[in-house]
């Protein structure tokens, strides 16, 4: 029997569920950080508290790297701009 040739290195394949855990991990807090998923939303569920969505803004704007799941260390794995997403789900001021 002819095996099948598998390019990924094995490093990569036993990451990918660490990955998906990474990703999933960074979705939630998006999520969180725009007051919940519009799935939620559309499924009849309420926004999440105010005070959910201040911890999940505290979480991105933390450039702590201490904790293996940190905001900085989620994007690094990813290869996503830490900076470049803590714009986007920074709410614009209001001057008043």
């Amino acid at each position: 029997m002819r095996q099948r040739y598998d390019p990924t290195p094995t490093s990569m394949r036993l990451a990918e569920p660490h990955k998906k855990l990474m990703a999933a991990v960074l979705r939630a807090v998006v999520d969180d950080c725009r007051a919940g998923t519009v799935y939620r939303r559309s499924a009849g569920y309420p926004a999440i508290d105010v005070r959910q969505v201040r911890n999940a803004m505290a979480y991105v704007a933390s450039p702590d790297r201490a904790w293996p799941f940190s905001f900085e260390n989620l994007c690094e794995a990813l290869e996503v701009d830490a900076n470049a997403l803590r714009v986007q789900l920074t709410p614009p001021r209001t001057f008043a």
